[in-house]
């Protein structure tokens, strides 16, 4: 039998994993994946990690810019830099992924995480986790986790060091940031500021676009031309102290971001519409044992409170109206491992998790009624792990909700080593996603929503099979993962007047994702590295009135990236992404685009590097989301160092 050119290619491939042998890989530990952290290798669920390095390789500057080059991960982005910014996991809504931030769940009541203005100047690590997780993150981690843990100090190997970066570009770009950190003795700290500023560009798009709905409609938009800009300023303190016996740790962060936008293109010169939000965030934790004793005592208080105030101009009034709202989000926690096998080639642990929060929210809209979501949860998860690499482990939650049903998610995860080269990987689980406030009762502004009391939690039931193949040295891998889910009552925005005013409902039947992820990883020589990630995602509604693939989750995306370092002090790296046809609102149909980014860096002496940035090399016109604009070719350098 002839063999075809894919089967060829992937013995090849196969072959060269198997035949590598040069220096292992450093490891890096997951938090999201278990409730206690896991080295990477050992997660059986799909896990990205993106660090500092990969910030860097990937030109990114906000959170946004990295996780797009994200498996699984599809972006919705209403402007330029700082612009309101959501996120698609796996083909769910852009509310169904939890975001984590050092262990804070910092998802707002009212809507999805904006991950806009969020800047990656003082950010460590961030791990995206796919899948069913409601069981272990509870409601909100339908579609999966993006887990985000800030810079400490604590690994820094002297007692004062400074980490700073400043740069500068397109459309009067200027960011900087400092942080000051260290330990000694155990005890250590992190001081940080970043500022960002630009007059970024319009949020309507400067270009002309025409569309065509799956009805036969068309859509031709208005040029702006506008410069709304952003900025963002952020503060933060944390102090702890760690001797892997024991330890706490206190954090205190404030950031305050105001966003210009175009409500209307036609009306955008009359009033320059804005969003100003301030954020306050509070944690204290500690813990008491570590995986050597029998038992590891965990627990964490942290407080949320959030403002917000939006001005802009209505057509329909002709005249500037302004809403407001104040959040508050209380969590406790307490979390009790038990390492019963910490010894031998098999090691084995459950953990036992309460959970308390409380959501206070007061809005303009609601004449300053406040609202409350109070949620009791209990939890409890089986770890097991061999020497052999192979994993299991089985978690449960359950959730006493004071406005929506109660609930109960579990979800099974395993790993099978086939051999040193083959690892096979499986999980299952039942997830919930509550209605937002707004969902349910209801919003007034440009565009409206109509209350809905009657609304039922989102309930899915989802899983993986994936097969990871890779060298003897872990320095090339490449994971194939086939995925699919079922939600009832899935919740969706209908128009109940015009594009203006909509109502969330439960849709009728089953909502049916499935898709498939293709991610590599390799460092070809000492000196050159690469990534390369393919996802299709299938979506549809048992009923057809809801078509197929819903808004801002194309079918079909890609990413590619190649890193370079030509001398010892210089470095490049190329990224190329590719988001395919999709639809948006109004069921216009938007075609696919490519974006390439080019990046260099040089060290000009030890511990200090130059950097530039040339982003949409072909100065690509296209729209992310039906009329709202997105950059053309533009520049970013940049200084960064420590000492």
């Amino acid at each position: 039998m002839k063999k075809s050119l894919i089967s060829t290619a992937f013995l090849a491939t196969v072959s060269g994993f198997v035949q590598a042998e040069t220096t292992k890989l450093p490891s890096v530990n997951v938090y999201s994946a278990y409730a206690a952290p896991v080295n990477q290798d050992q997660t059986a669920s799909s896990v990205t990690v993106l660090t500092e390095k990969d910030f860097a390789q990937r030109n990114a500057t906000y959170v946004s810019d990295v996780l797009k080059t994200v498996p699984g991960v599809a972006m919705g982005i209403s402007g330029g830099r700082g612009a309101a910014t959501s996120l698609f996991l796996r083909g769910a809504n852009s509310k169904h992924t939890a975001v984590i931030i050092d262990g804070i769940r910092v998802n707002p009541a009212d809507t999805n995480f904006d991950f806009g203005g969020l800047s990656l100047s003082n950010i460590e690590q961030i791990e995206v986790l796919r899948g069913e997780q409601s069981a272990l993150w509870g409601s909100d981690a339908m579609g999966g986790v993006v887990y985000i843990t800030t810079k400490s100090g604590l690994y820094k190997d002297k007692p004062f060091n400074v980490d700073f970066d400043f740069g500068t570009g397109s459309h009067r770009t200027r960011d900087g940031s400092v942080t000051v950190s260290g330990q000694q003795n155990g005890f250590y700290y992190a001081l940080h500021g970043d500022s960002h500023r630009t007059s970024s560009i319009s949020a309507r798009s400067k270009n002309v676009f025409n569309y065509t709905s799956l009805s036969g409609a068309t859509s031709t938009n208005i040029p702006a031309s506008e410069k709304d800009g952003f900025h963002r300023d952020n503060a933060s303190i944390r102090l702890g102290f760690d001797d892997s016996k024991k330890g706490f740790n206190f954090l205190v962060s404030h950031s305050s971001q105001t966003l210009h936008f175009d409500n209307s293109a036609v009306d955008e010169l009359k009033f320059d519409d804005n969003t100003r939000v301030r954020e306050t965030r509070y944690k204290l934790s500690g813990y008491v044992g570590n995986l050597d004793d029998l038992f590891v005592h965990k627990a964490s208080v942290s407080h949320i409170k959030t403002d917000s105030d939006t001005a802009q101009y209505s057509s329909w009034t002709s005249s500037v109206g302004k809403t407001k709202y104040d959040s508050k989000k209380l969590n406790t926690n307490y979390q009790l491992d038990i390492n019963f096998d910490r010894e031998g080639e098999v090691k084995q642990a459950v953990s036992l998790m309460a959970d308390y929060q409380n959501t206070k929210y007061l809005a303009s809209v609601y004449n300053y009624d406040e609202k409350k979501l109070t949620e009791k949860s209990f939890a409890a998860e089986y770890r097991l792990f061999t020497e052999a690499d192979h994993s299991l482990s089985i978690s449960g939650r359950y959730t006493d909700n004071s406005l929506f049903e109660n609930a109960f998610t579990a979800r099974l995860a395993g790993a099978y080593r086939l051999s040193p080269n083959f690892k096979a990987h499986a999980s299952v689980g039942k997830a919930i996603h509550n209605p937002t406030f707004i969902d349910v009762y209801g919003w007034g502004g440009a565009t409206s929503w109509v209350a809905n009391p009657n609304l039922k939690a989102e309930k899915s039931l989802g899983g993986e099979l994936g097969l990871l193949i890779e060298s003897n040295d872990k320095r090339h891998s490449l994971d194939t993962t086939l995925f699919a889910r079922n939600v009832d009552n899935f919740l969706s925005a209908v128009p109940v007047s015009g594009y203006t005013v909509y109502r969330t409902v439960n849709r009728d039947g089953k909502t049916k994702i499935k898709g498939v992820e293709i991610a590599y990883n390799g460092k070809l020589t000492d000196t050159l590295s690469s990534y390369a990630n393919y996802t299709y995602t299938y979506i549809k509604s048992e009923n057809d009135q809801y078509g197929l693939n819903y808004v801002r989750r194309p079918k079909h995306t890609g990413n590619l990236g190649l890193a370079y370092q030509i001398t010892e002090k210089l470095g490049s790296d190329v990224n190329v992404s590719y988001v395919g046809k999709r639809l948006d609102s109004g069921d216009f149909k938007m075609p696919s685009y490519t974006l390439v980014n080019l990046g260099i860096n040089y060290q000009l002496i030890p511990n200090l590097n130059v950097y530039a940035h040339l982003n949409n090399l072909f100065d690509k016109k296209y729209e992310n989301i039906v009329g709202y604009g997105q950059d053309g070719r533009n520049v970013y350098v940049g200084l960064r160092g420590s000492f």
